[in-house]
């Protein structure tokens, strides 16, 4: 294989193969080292000549850890073939890795590990101008390097620039449960994304494929419900929150959907914070006797008693801070005047830490009022 500037790759292998194409590993003649992953589309016509070509020519100028760096687009007119030479990544893909698992899904930690820099890598694409809609975010597109590292999102064959007050095709290219509803029409834009990284996050914490969009909406108009569990009636060890989240992040309105992924993500994080429910061996579908309902009353009081104790331990832990941060200030005008460096470093050690828990306890207080507003605004 010889691309127009006259290097020449030999095939080593078949990464991937499909109807209309095939990935191959690839290692350039006379370099050892130098390996390649070499993306192959068969016979294309025009439309897929040109998503091909933008794929080619978006990843070309970007450059982000968590997405894969592409060295050159070129055609063989003789085969019918386009060709698109990427970087390597050597691993699997998340959707191999999830129906290995017991119960064909993640627990909640690893999930927010695996997609930390996933959320990095879209906020960095809609940060461009115009801003990059990938339009097709789904376990099998994000690959976990062998040996570690970060996540890498691939395959930008449905990527769009998206422009405001235009509107967006997508022909013949989405995938079910990981496509929002207007990807079946037009008009795409940045929360596509988010909807399509909350159904991966969904099927990898429940180990379902979530229903897809046009199921939904007809599903809506029917029966007048919408069909898509919450994540934690799938998996009852989430949180009620992070399944709210979710079902936000998946809503059928693009509008209602969070406006950029970054809120989206930090509101996901404030809601894993909150106390994981316990899991109940009682059957939910049996009429619960009078004694469990007056249990569970008493029950549902207690988040509330665990707040006013944990209110009041902050209060004490300012107060503390605040009575530790003027002691050092004075004995460190004592040890300043007295010429006294040991005691002076020790009063300046403990003025920085006292004045770190004030900044910790402000930066929580904060985030958990902007994650409250969120909420009643969703409300």
């Amino acid at each position: 294989m010889r691309n127009p500037q006259g290097d020449v790759f030999v095939i080593e292998g078949v990464l991937g193969k499909g109807e209309f194409g095939a990935v191959y590993l690839v290692r350039e003649r006379g370099k050892l080292h130098n390996i390649f992953a070499l993306k192959e589309v068969i016979n294309p016509d025009k439309g897929a000549r040109e998503r091909f070509a933008f794929e080619g020519e978006i990843l070309k100028r970007l450059r982000h850890k968590s997405l894969p760096r592409v060295y050159s687009v070129f055609e063989n007119d003789g085969l019918k073939r386009v060709y698109l030479l990427m970087d390597y990544i050597h691993g699997q893909n998340l959707e191999v890795l999830r129906v290995k698992q017991s119960g064909h899904c993640f627990s909640l930690p690893l999930v927010l590990d695996f997609i930390d820099p996933i959320v990095d890598a879209l906020m960095y694409l809609h940060a461009q101008n115009p801003p990059i809609v990938h339009r097709d975010i789904k376990p099998a597109n994000i690959i976990i390097p062998t040996g570690g590292g970060r996540a890498v999102l691939a395959d930008f064959g449905s990527a769009k620039e998206y422009v405001p007050g235009s509107a967006t095709t997508m022909v013949g290219h989405r995938s079910p449960g990981f496509a929002a509803i207007e990807q079946y029409r037009t008009g795409t834009n940045t929360r596509t994304d988010i909807y399509g990284l909350g159904a991966t996050i969904y099927a990898l914490l429940t180990g379902l494929t979530p229903i897809d969009a046009l199921s939904r909406v007809l599903g809506s108009v029917t029966e007048g419900v919408d069909p898509l569990k919450p994540a934690n009636q799938i998996k009852p060890t989430l949180p009620q929150s992070v399944a709210d989240t979710l079902q936000q992040a998946m809503s059928n309105t693009s509008a209602d959907r969070f406006e950029t992924v970054e809120e989206f993500w930090h509101v996901l994080q404030d809601s894993v914070t909150q106390k994981m429910p316990r899991v109940s061996s009682i059957d939910q579908t049996q009429s619960t006797p009078p004694t469990q309902a007056l249990a569970d009353r008493n029950t549902q009081s207690l988040p509330k008693v665990q707040r006013v104790s944990h209110a009041h331990s902050r209060v004490l832990l300012r107060v503390i801070a605040i009575v530790l941060i003027i002691v050092a200030l004075a004995v460190a005008i004592y040890s300043y005047l007295r010429d006294l460096p040991i005691l002076l470093l020790c009063c300046l050690v403990l003025l920085f830490l006292s004045l770190s828990v004030l900044l910790h306890d402000v930066t929580i207080r904060a985030r958990r009022r902007r994650s409250q507003n969120l909420y009643k605004a969703k409300g």
